[in-house]
């Protein structure tokens, strides 16, 4: 009776397995950035900020729920109408908590690695090597996906253009959503070296 209950449990799990080894794009398509409510512009310049942290937004943007283990995705979309380029670093983007802790964007290919299928599983439980690249199939379309919407790590942006992307931090785990929290974006006037910092309050529970 026991050998039979686990034979039907390991059958399930194979189905489920194999089910689940695949990931589905979904495209993040930003609005025209006067339409969003959490903007700040300076100097001729508007940023703007969308938190993708609940688990229907992250859901929606990236398939799965990036909270489970502990990722906060925001878009971020920016507009030049200054008559200079100017210089956006994502590494130079920081979280500030409110209490004061400050964390700085983690690469889309780190964040993924906590969500990869387990291809050795699948090809143990699955239909072998098949199994197994399709875990593998699934992972790579994932990276690509979520690499894809990532904020650019350098990039000028001219005149009278607009420049969009996510920024991921990781808030550690059960602290996926952002309570009070700042999103402070540095600027450069490439002409000038003048800086600036756009301050965006957050306050998505």
């Amino acid at each position: 009776m026991k050998i039979r209950v686990l034979a039907v449990m390991v059958s399930l799990l194979t189905i489920g397995l194999v089910g689940c080894a695949s990931h589905e794009i979904r495209p993040l398509s930003p609005q025209p950035i006067d339409a969003y409510l959490l903007k700040q512009t300076v100097a001729g310049i508007t940023v703007a900020a969308q938190p993708l942290a609940t688990k229907e937004k992250a859901q929606a943007a990236f398939t799965l729920d990036l909270g489970e283990q502990g990722y906060a995705p925001i878009l971020v979309v920016m507009e030049n109408r200054s008559t200079d380029n100017v210089l956006l670093l994502k590494d130079n983007i920081e979280l500030v908590d409110s209490q004061g802790n400050v964390r700085k964007p983690v690469p889309a290919n780190v964040m993924a690695e906590k969500f990869e299928h387990n291809k050795m599983a699948y090809a143990l439980l699955g239909f072998g090597i098949f199994s197994y690249m399709s875990a593998d199939e699934a992972n790579k379309k994932m990276r690509e996906d979520w690499n894809s919407k990532e904020l650019p790590t350098e990039k000028v942006v001219i005149p009278n253009r607009k420049v969009h992307g996510v920024v991921y931090f990781q808030l550690g785990p059960g602290l996926a959503t952002l309570p009070n929290a700042t999103l402070r974006i540095p600027l450069q006037n490439v002409r000038t070296g003048e800086n600036y910092s756009v301050d965006l309050r957050i306050a998505e529970r």
